[in-house]
């Protein structure tokens, strides 16, 4: 295991629980209600006092990879507005367009196949 492995590996032992806590308080401030948000071509309205990693899982049934669950690694990012943004760590909003990077990846082979 590589020196950054290793780093990675304490680093999320050592902050994750902390960091899922500050998600989970932030998650309450939301006020409740539904919000309409669209990860790859579904569109549903979901509770707004939740994040997208678990929107994808629990309202859309799509999968997306994770590890830490407390955005540190990474292994959850997709794309919003053109950015990456790591779905573990990022609170549903009204409006959300999100692509999963399988989804991503999907469309760039489909635009590269030989005809």
């Amino acid at each position: 295991m590589s020196s950054t492995e290793t780093a990675n590996k304490m680093k999320i032992a050592l902050l994750k629980y902390p960091k899922r806590a500050a998600m989970q308080a932030q998650l309450k401030k939301i006020p409740p209600g539904q919000v309409k948000v669209q990860i790859n071509n579904a569109t549903k309205m979901v509770s707004s006092q939740q994040t997208i990693l678990e929107a994808s899982i629990k309202d859309f049934q799509e999968r997306i990879p994770y590890n830490c669950r407390a955005g540190i690694c990474g292994a959850c990012e997709a794309l919003w507005q053109g950015k990456r943004v790591k779905t573990c760590y990022t609170p549903v909003q009204d409006g959300m367009r999100i692509v999963t990077l399988d989804k991503e990846m999907e469309m760039w082979r489909q635009g590269t196949a030989d005809e």
